[in-house]
């Protein structure tokens, strides 16, 4: 494994050397710069939920169409992103972070300027393959730039950075579909900040790349993305087609698809290649186990985001009110994240044994809570606040942990890698949870079609808490 270079902007002599080197450090702006390209796709993956009422309206679309709008972007991010990982390391991760930002910026205009549902679910896709192309450059940025102390720093602002921009996606969605401005500026409000972003990396960020370009491989890419097509296509739109022959032959191709992806996945490992989802990585145990166990964590919180923002909106609820709702969670989310950076330590896998448990509890009280106010029509954000805390507490003490615990085991020539296909289960579960359990939630009796969604969730939940031990280290 050879290490990065940094290809800087002028050549220092030898006169120039120093008797100790200083730690290398990312210049502030650039720093400011790369953590607010974060700030880009991670609000975009949970913003669009708030505004899904709005849009269903203005373009006609059904519940289906509404899974495909925030499907389509996860689907896409998780079959590209090792991919655009990739091309960072071969031609350059400020080249590429340029490039993504650019994207992001032109497909968040398409997004806004759609005039259909399917011209919205098209543009989506292209937001999800900027996405893509984007996010891995910013840890392998400063990853590259940045050493001992100073590397930790910008790393501890990178989480807290996505925590904070995950917090408050729900409120700024809502803020700005709720304004006169509607449900379009959800996404070209992405333009601006793009750009803005794009002059702080083009002149303060420097190139970094690989010494050595790396192989590509697009035939991992496309039998991934085609798999999760096929599954979520027909779960989102055959409920409401009546579940036409198309829809029963995606679902029959699947485990072709997914077994043609494991085939040359083996294959390319085999013959020195580099594939996608490197095999060896799943070697390794809590890799392995950590992904079990990661995958309907981010199923139930795909779901929940979707259900939970649709039945907001269909009980008379606005845009910002959705947000507003959905607040209490984000900061319950947001402290018990950096609160398990101290707690993980002395309790263990306990932790997550906990966050399961707390999650399934607040999914059944919020569930009960909502059914009550189904009942009585009355819909205020004070009566869901608690449930909401102890929800986002919950999923925070399983997930925050979780990545630490998945990578903990895997070799330093690996770290990139696990990092990628751990962002792939993410995006990947994010998306089959709109997917799958809105099909559930659609598919139940509408006056308590949220509270059976909330139990089903809650018991998925209450699964994985047990499932954590398996994480636990091996004396």
């Amino acid at each position: 494994m050879t290490s990065d270079v940094t290809l800087p902007a002028t050549a220092a002599g030898p006169a120039a050397a120093a008797p100790v080197a200083e730690l290398r450090r990312m210049h502030p702006i650039a720093l400011l710069a790369a953590l607010t390209a974060v700030v880009v796709p991670v609000m975009s993956v949970f913003s669009v939920n708030v505004a899904l009422r709005q849009i269903g309206a203005d373009l006609g679309a059904s519940a289906g169409t509404l899974q495909l709008v925030v499907a389509a972007y996860g689907v896409v991010y998780a079959a590209l992103v090792v991919i655009g990982g990739r091309l960072g390391d071969s031609f350059g991760r400020r080249r590429m972070l340029l490039v993504g930002l650019g994207l992001f910026a032109a497909t968040s205009l398409l997004c806004s300027v759609a005039q259909t549902s399917g011209q919205l679910v098209a543009a989506r896709f292209l937001q999800g393959v900027a996405a893509a192309v984007l996010s891995p450059q910013v840890l392998a940025s400063i990853h590259a730039n940045s050493e001992g102390h100073h590397r930790a720093r910008a790393l501890a602002w990178f989480g807290a950075t996505a925590g904070l921009a995950t917090s408050l996606a729900f409120l700024v969605g809502g803020t700005l579909a709720g304004s006169e401005l509607g449900w379009r500026s959800v996404f070209w409000i992405n333009t601006p900040v793009a750009l803005v972003v794009m002059l702080g990396v083009a002149r303060y960020l420097p190139e970094t790349k690989a010494p050595a370009r790396t192989s590509l491989d697009w035939v991992g890419a496309v039998l991934l993305g085609a798999t999760m097509t096929l599954l979520i296509l027909p779960l989102t739109e055959g409920r409401a087609t009546g579940w036409p022959a198309w829809t029963w032959a995606c679902l029959v191709a699947v485990p072709v698809t997914a077994a043609a992806l494991v085939w040359w996945q083996l294959r390319l490992q085999r013959t020195g290649g580099l594939p996608l989802l490197p095999p060896e990585l799943f070697a390794v145990s809590t890799m392995r186990t950590g992904l079990l166990v990661a995958l309907p964590v981010y199923v139930t919180f795909g779901g929940f985001m979707f259900v939970y923002s649709f039945m907001a909106g269909s009980h008379g609820l606005e845009p910002l009110q959705i947000g507003v709702s959905l607040l209490p969670m984000s900061l319950g989310f947001l402290a018990a994240s950096i609160a398990s950076g101290r707690v993980v330590p002395r309790f263990g896998v306990g932790v997550l044994a906990a966050g399961g448990a707390l999650t399934a509890a607040g999914l059944v009280w919020l569930g009960l809570v909502l059914d009550g106010i189904a009942a009585t029509e009355e819909f205020t954000v004070g009566q869901v606040a608690l449930p909401m805390v102890v929800v986002g507490i919950g999923f925070a003490l399983i997930w925050s942990p979780l990545m630490g615990v998945i990578l903990s085991q895997v070799h330093g020539h690996l770290a990139g890698l696990g990092g990628g296909v751990l962002l792939t289960v993410m995006q990947a579960g994010l998306g089959f949870g709109s997917a799958v359990v809105g099909s559930v939630y659609f598919g139940l009796d509408a006056d308590h079609a949220f509270v059976w969604t909330a139990f089903v969730l809650a018991a998925v939940m209450a699964v994985v808490a047990p499932l954590t031990w398996l994480l636990r280290p091996r004396s």
